[in-house]
Formats: C-alpha cells, sequence, structure tokens
C-alpha cells in the first residue's frame, strides 16, 4: 500500500497534482488510512466527477466554510472517509473547495488526513500547469506529483499530454518531439513543471503510475535522473490502482 512506503502522519494535508491517476490514487489512499483508524476527508480545489461507489462513505457540499465544519463534525459519528465539494456544477462533476479550506477542515473539522486532488489533466498522462495552475491548498506539507509511465518514449501529442504547448514551452522542444527519460525528469522536477506552486517545506513524492514491466528500464532510467532533485524525498511506482512498489 502507498501508505506503507510513504510516511503520512496524523495532521497531514496532501496535494495531488500532475496526471496519470490523481482521483484513483487520492481514493485509495483514503481507503488504505481509513482502514488504519484515520478520519480521512478528500476534496479538491478543482473539478471533479462524482464519487463513484465505494470511494467515499458520503459527500458533503457546501461553499460555507461553517457549514462544511460542521457537517464533517458531525459525519465522524457513522463515517471514516468524508468527501467534500463546494458545490455541484452538474455533468456529473463537482467544484472545489477554496484554498484555504481544506486546512480548516484538518484544524477544525476533526480530520486526521485531508487529501487534496490540486490539479486537472483530463485523463492525460503527463501534463504542464499554467498560470493559474495547479491551486496547491494552504500549508500542504506532502506534495505528491503523478505521472504515467505510459508517457515515456513517446511523442509529445495530445494524445499523450495535457497542455501539450507548455511541455513544449518548459523542455524547450517541439509537438511531436519524444518524451525521453531525460525530458520527463527534466519535467517533474522544474519549478515551471511538476513542482509548480509547491512551497519550499513541502515534502515532495513522484508517484509513476501504469509500469508495466516491459517500461521498467525507461522508469529506471527516470527514477535515477530526477534522484539529483534535492526537493524530491522518493520514487514510488505502481501497475494498478493501489498496488505500490519501489524501483
Amino acid at each position: 500500500m502507498l501508505s506503507d512506503l510513504i510516511d503520512i502522519p496524523p495532521g497531514s494535508l496532501i496535494s495531488l497534482v500532475g496526471a496519470g491517476g490523481k482521483t484513483t490514487t487520492m481514493y485509495t489512499l483514503a481507503s488504505e488510512l481509513a482502514g488504519k483508524g484515520m478520519r480521512v476527508v478528500t476534496t479538491t480545489t478543482t473539478n471533479i466527477y462524482f464519487p463513484g461507489q465505494g470511494e467515499t462513505d458520503t459527500l458533503i457540499v457546501s461553499p460555507e466554510t461553517p457549514t462544511l465544519l460542521k457537517m464533517v463534525n458531525s459525519a465522524w459519528k457513522q463515517h471514516q472517509r468524508v468527501a467534500v465539494a463546494g458545490r455541484v456544477i452538474g455533468a456529473g462533476k463537482i467544484g472545489g473547495v477554496q484554498a484555504n479550506q481544506p486546512f480548516e477542515l484538518l484544524a477544525k473539522g476533526g480530520a486526521d488526513i485531508v487529501i487534496v486532488e490540486a490539479d486537472g489533466a483530463r485523463h492525460r498522462m503527463i501534463k504542464a500547469p499554467v498560470e493559474h495552475e495547479p491551486v496547491i491548498p494552504f500549508r500542504t506539507n506532502l506534495a505528491f506529483l503523478l505521472m504515467s509511465a505510459e508517457a515515456i518514449n513517446q511523442p509529445l501529442s495530445t494524445e499523450v499530454a495535457h497542455r501539450p504547448e507548455r511541455i513544449a514551452s518548459v523542455l524547450g522542444i517541439g509537438q511531436g518531439d519524444i518524451l525521453t527519460p531525460e525530458r520527463v525528469a527534466s519535467l517533474m522536477t522544474s519549478e515551471q513543471g511538476a513542482m509548480k506552486n509547491i512551497p519550499e517545506q513541502t515534502m515532495i513524492y513522484l508517484l509513476i503510475t501504469h509500469v508495466a514491466i516491459k517500461q521498467q528500464d525507461a522508469v529506471q532510467e527516470l527514477i535515477s535522473l530526477v534522484h539529483h532533485s534535492h526537493r524530491l524525498a522518493r520514487v514510488v511506482c505502481s501497475a494498478e490502482p493501489g498496488n505500490w512498489f519501489l524501483l
């Protein structure tokens, strides 16, 4: 489990950014932590789909902090996992909370852990943020940078990347150029790429999803390249949701 490979103490405010499985990772991690007796809030500062069956115990929606705090505190009487949203926006989606609200939920809402999807990627494998992204909540102390191993050694395109033009700009390459391990490593460790807006004191982990056997050499090369970053604490990989390992 991810929570066995990364130290996630009570009081953690976790932000997930990047691409390649943020929503699934948020809910599977919440289930892990709830299974260890923690009270976990999942939320977003962007827009995500309604939680599916089994992804949360209950959903609470309100734009007002006092209302959210009251409802979440009450929910712990029956539930271990509580999803929180600012509003319902239609098309099966919920809208995010304000950037200051996740810490309020942690400090005053009775939660042991708050996990926040702080970025959007339109189901692509990799991304680079634009000016207004990501929306990292106040006092985030753990950040998970996500990407799919399926992006490595693929041509940069809209099929692979969300905002490929932004990746091209950050890396100084053209669309259609190959996303080599060296280029992906540069993106993952760039302050204009995956690490954008993450506070200096935040502990950062790179999570690489969809690691098939045939990709392990390329992923291993990527891991060796990102280790030069003084900000990156560890790299954790998964082949399928909830099944994490170290390379």
